[in-house]
């Protein structure tokens, strides 16, 4: 009887209930003409209250205290979030850099890994350096959000008889990463150790790069490839 029960009442939820509450919860209020000032007038409330808040954030915030980890810094730096630094790094920004959004760096805490970033520099959301040894980035590169660049593979491959965390990268697993002046990653890309990018590259979105390339190229795909090269109208 029991189960019966609970039979007929699945069936009523499912049948009755469920439909009518698709309904609810995709409704949403129409306002009416009398209205719309006052709803206008909450928006721009709401606009104004977060565009103020994330001004507090970024400038009270996570820019000064980003900065105080810093070994050198220039100026006119923006930070909208105080980015996740998991060990100590030495750390140097040039002039106009831009961290959008949260920015994760995870230094090598058994080396002296270096994150070296030029003048006009912008990174975008979630991006991630592992960094063991160096990552240079120069003047007027940009990072799409999502990309990860790493100048180690974290870990060795030695010894697979221990968990990962008791393997870390000896010097052959480790090499730096340069991104050369002008350089643009698209969004989630990765960009492994020992790679150099050349001046005014362009990686597409969702590359995996695992070498080399040289300037004024335009690099895809997973394992990425020179596709293009771009002609440089300023070149001599």
């Amino acid at each position: 009887m029991g189960d019966e029960s609970r039979s007929a009442f699945e069936r009523f939820l499912h049948g009755q209930l469920r439909p009518l509450a698709k309904k609810v919860v995709h409704r949403a209020l129409v306002p009416p003409e009398v209205l719309r000032p006052i709803y206008a007038a909450i928006f721009e409330t709401h606009w104004t209250a977060r565009e103020v808040a994330e001004w507090a954030e970024r400038s009270l915030l996570a820019t000064p205290v980003f900065l105080a980890k810093c070994a050198k810094h220039g100026e006119r730096i923006a930070i909208d979030r105080i980015p996740y630094l998991t060990a100590p790094c030495h750390i140097e920004l040039g002039d106009d850099v831009r961290f959008s959004g949260q920015i994760n760096i995870k230094p090598v805490s058994s080396r002296h890994p270096k994150l070296l970033i030029g003048n006009g520099v912008f990174v975008g959301h979630n991006t991630t350096f592992d960094v063991a040894s160096s990552i240079t980035l120069g003047n007027f590169v940009s990072i799409g959000s999502q990309s990860y660049i790493a100048d180690t593979e974290g870990h060795s491959h030695y010894d697979p008889q221990k968990p990962i965390w008791e393997v870390p990268a000896g010097d052959n697993d480790i090499s730096p990463v340069v991104l050369e002046d002008g350089v643009q990653v698209g969004k989630h890309c990765t960009i492994l150790k020992g790679v150099r990018v050349g001046a005014r590259s362009v990686l597409g979105a969702g590359s995996v790069l695992r070498t080399s390339v040289p300037p004024d190229s335009i690099v895809m795909g997973n394992p990425a490839r020179v596709v293009k090269r771009i002609v440089n109208e300023n070149a001599p």
